[in-house]
């Protein structure tokens, strides 16, 4: 009688085991696999970490388009910046972004809202621009073109100030006056500001854990080749 009862229960204790197996093999068959991309329309699945991260956070942002105008002297002739040519009051110079430059910004003056964590900043802008001979591509001037801006915004103790993002939208250069050896060069430019208050924190974030990288695929040539699209 006792040896049939552990039997028994021996046989239900195996039968119970294979039904966990068969369940836990169907639950890991139908698990997702979370790559990057876009949600499916149920919905992503929900996070299985939570993780800490070192990230630039953004306290406060602000953009803004400033239209300037700035004079500036280019030497000419031998030994000068704009060595070849000609110039005439009216002629247009060249002027962009410098290669390998970007617009940027210091703070001069911090004045703190009271109460608060706000602050109203004087910042001065500065714009790196290259101006071209219009007679030789090959011979430039570099200039930067500073203006100041006063925004307010959230800027607690400790947090930078950044305008990387900022843009030269136009920059457009007439020679305004032609002396001996030099030239006085006019230009107007335009740009849109953008503005952060960020510093490096630890944040808490969910996460599925780290990226894989998919097997790299060459994608294929047009064959045969499509007509451009039409106008209308």
């Amino acid at each position: 009688m006792e040896v049939n009862i552990i039997y028994q229960v021996l046989t239900n204790i195996i039968l119970l085991r294979e039904v966990c197996l068969i369940m836990a093999d169907e639950v890991s068959s139908k698990q997702v696999v979370v790559g990057p991309g876009q949600c499916p329309p149920e919905g992503c699945p929900p996070p299985t970490r939570i993780e800490c991260i070192m990230v630039d956070k953004v306290y406060d942002s602000c953009f803004q388009v400033e239209s300037r105008s700035r004079d500036t002297t280019v030497t000419t002739g031998t030994g000068g910046e704009f060595v070849t040519g000609t110039f005439t009051v009216g002629q247009a110079v060249p002027c962009a972004l410098t290669t390998g430059s970007a617009i940027s910004c210091t703070v001069i003056n911090s004045v703190p809202v009271i109460d608060s964590n706000f602050a109203t900043l004087t910042i001065a802008v500065s714009v790196p621009v290259t101006l071209t001979n219009p007679n030789a591509p090959a011979e430039i001037a570099d200039r930067v073109f500073t203006f100041t801006k006063v925004v307010t915004l959230c800027a607690p103790e400790g947090v930078g100030v950044d305008c990387s993002e900022s843009t030269l939208l136009f920059c457009n250069c007439v020679v305004s006056a032609v002396g001996v050896g030099t030239i006085t060069v006019t230009c107007d430019f335009q740009v849109c500001v953008v503005i952060k208050t960020a510093l490096a924190v630890q944040l808490l974030v969910p996460s599925y854990g780290f990226c894989v990288p998919a097997p790299c695929v060459v994608a294929p040539g047009v064959c045969p080749p499509a007509p451009p699209a039409q106008c209308y």
